[in-house]
């Protein structure tokens, strides 16, 4: 912790005992849930989300509480974010929605974080452990998964578990394959009680909360290998997958299926709809213009000198 951040935490905790003597502060942060999760969208492990909400009113104090996670063995935590300011929205039942940049290019309309966070290991979506932690104290919310593949602790404080114990774990891995998340069934009110009981994932794509109430429902993109929004999958294109080719990279990079890196699925993506015509002009047949045939054959000269090199390696 900063010395900032403990000059901070200490102010509010001596205000409070000036203020109300022995009782604690009215305006806190330790009554959360950790509401719905997403450890990916179909397949992009750099799109997640985390959305808490208050079990009471007056919850909104979050610069005094962090987000962790632990692999299946309960250790090895990485922290995802250190919240460093307090949310506007303190009434009971708001949320808190924290997500990686990327969940951005997947919701149906303009994204509105309210905080930031770093992805969580890919080799911690099977199984391992999400919790909602004071900077000063411990765990007030864990949310363990992977069933019997969870092997670590899954005690906590009893702030918002009567008995401090929050598994057994949810019985799946945190989903990343598809639209779906994790979500708590229980009301904004509703204590822990554990997190099989406690958990199942969403009908169909999930929708995500900030604490201005603004909804953002999960949209699978669709690949296309179109990067510079022309209405056609041209040789231009190809260029633009060219100069990304191995690296990470957005759609207009040459990221054609969204996961973050520009590779050979992607160089796949482009051959099956070179030439060919986009929904948005389905009634026009597109001719390869001269340039875009002789990237074509540059294209397919790059092909076979991959594909010769890949098995000369492997050889």
């Amino acid at each position: 912790m900063n010395h900032f951040k403990f000059v901070q935490l200490l102010s509010i905790f001596l205000a409070s005992i000036l203020c109300c003597g022995a009782r604690p502060a009215v305006a806190s942060f330790h009554f959360m849930q950790i509401e719905q999760v997403i450890g990916g969208v179909n397949g992009d492990t750099t799109a997640q989300a985390i959305q808490l909400r208050m079990r009471s009113s007056n919850q909104h104090l979050v610069q005094q509480s962090k987000i962790m996670t632990r692999d299946a063995t309960g250790s090895n935590p990485v922290q995802l974010v250190d919240m460093m300011s307090a949310v506007a929205n303190p009434a009971a039942g708001s949320r808190i929605l924290i997500t990686t940049p990327n969940f951005a290019n997947y919701t149906d309309i303009p994204l509105v974080s309210d905080f930031t966070m770093i992805p969580i290991p890919a080799t911690y979506l099977a199984a391992g452990q999400i919790t909602f932690e004071g900077d000063v104290f411990g765990n007030y919310w864990g949310l363990n998964y992977g069933g019997a593949g969870y092997t670590g602790s899954t005690t906590g404080l009893t702030t918002n578990d009567a008995d401090g114990n929050f598994g057994p774990p949810f019985g799946g891995p945190l989903p990343s394959t598809s639209t779906s998340a994790l979500l708590f069934q229980g009301l904004f009110s509703a204590p822990s009680t554990n997190n099989l009981a406690d958990y199942a994932l969403t009908a169909g794509a999930a929708t995500f909360m900030n604490n201005a109430g603004s909804s953002f429902t999960i949209e699978a993109l669709e690949d296309s290998a179109n990067f510079d929004e022309d209405l056609d999958v041209d040789g231009k294109d190809f260029l633009t997958l060219q100069d990304g080719f191995g690296a990470t990279g957005v759609f207009s990079q040459g990221d054609a299926n969204h996961n973050g890196v520009v590779d050979s699925d992607d160089l796949a993506i482009w051959e099956e709809q070179f030439g060919q015509p986009l929904p948005a002009v389905a009634a026009a047949v597109i001719v390869p213009e001269p340039q875009s045939i002789f990237l074509m054959c540059s294209a397919l000269a790059f092909l076979m000198v991959r594909n010769r090199n890949s098995h000369h390696h492997c050889g």
